[in-house]
């Protein structure tokens, strides 16, 4: 941890990369590949969609910040932290509107989701310290 935290504050750009890749998977897999799933995760097609536009949101802002490199790099670190925090908290809301129908692997996928970008938020807001 000590390592990785040493390299990207070296190396600030790196963590915008892993963030915007980040955000392009979960984009992708809420909006291609969970909706083929759709029974056997409860979730509806409309949240599974909906959730997707932030994660394609933050893709473009993280990529931007990996791209241009700027050199008030802690700043923007600290918002994506934030904005990743916001985007777990919505998920969090859907999840719950949704919890009757969802089942249970829906409910652990999104769990898991949470608990990854609740980690890689929390390592950013580090990072940016």
């Amino acid at each position: 941890m000590v390592d990785s935290m040493v390299f990207f504050k070296n190396n600030p750009r790196y963590i915008f990369l892993l963030d915007g890749l980040g955000a392009i998977l979960s984009a992708v897999l809420l909006a291609f590949v969970l909706p083929l799933f759709i029974d056997f995760l409860g979730m509806p097609l409309e949240t599974l969609y909906t959730l997707s536009i932030l994660p394609i949101v933050y893709a473009i802002y993280s990529l931007l910040c990996y791209f241009l490199n700027p050199f008030q790099w802690k700043f923007y670190l600290r918002v994506i932290a934030s904005a990743n925090f916001l985007y777990c908290l919505v998920t969090m809301v859907y999840l719950i509107l949704n919890l009757d129908q969802t089942t249970i692997f829906g409910e652990l996928y999104f769990v898991l989701e949470m608990l990854v970008i609740v980690s890689l938020a929390t390592f950013e807001m580090k990072v940016s310290n």
